[in-house]
């Protein structure tokens, strides 16, 4: 079982992705990049690109000054408390950026535009069962 945060769930992640055929659908006319990291005492940051509802690229980063070099598309940081609630489903993750427990940079709206595949992406995290270290 993936431990969270970790490549190994990052990387769990991305295989249920691309194996959840309405994944493809989702994604379809959107490529961008993301670094999204976890501030704190347990710092950890990983960067992915994404190209049609596939990950092409996908990397940790050496730190989180890292993530700032970089410049993606979109940037998504919290706390690592604020990471388990999303991935546990006890928190949207519209709700936390305008609630300010994620700080978000990039186009929200494009976020927004997509937020009617959020199911799929709630049944992909559920099929990574996730041990939290």
């Amino acid at each position: 079982m993936p431990v969270f945060p970790s490549m190994e769930w990052c990387e769990a992640i991305v295989a249920a992705i691309h194996a959840d055929p309405d994944s493809a659908r989702a994604g379809k006319g959107f490529s961008a990049s993301l670094t999204a990291c976890i501030t704190g005492p347990e710092a950890f940051g990983v960067f992915a690109r994404a190209e049609e509802g596939r990950i092409v690229g996908l990397r940790a980063l050496e730190d989180l000054d890292e993530a700032d070099e970089l410049e993606a598309d979109y940037d998504a940081r919290a706390d690592l408390a604020t990471w388990k609630s999303l991935i546990r489903k006890e928190f949207d993750p519209i709700e936390a950026i305008l609630k300010r427990k994620v700080q978000f940079r990039g186009d929200l709206q494009k976020i927004i535009e997509r937020a009617q595949y959020k199911d799929i992406f709630w049944r992909v995290l559920a099929k990574v069962p996730t041990t939290f270290g």
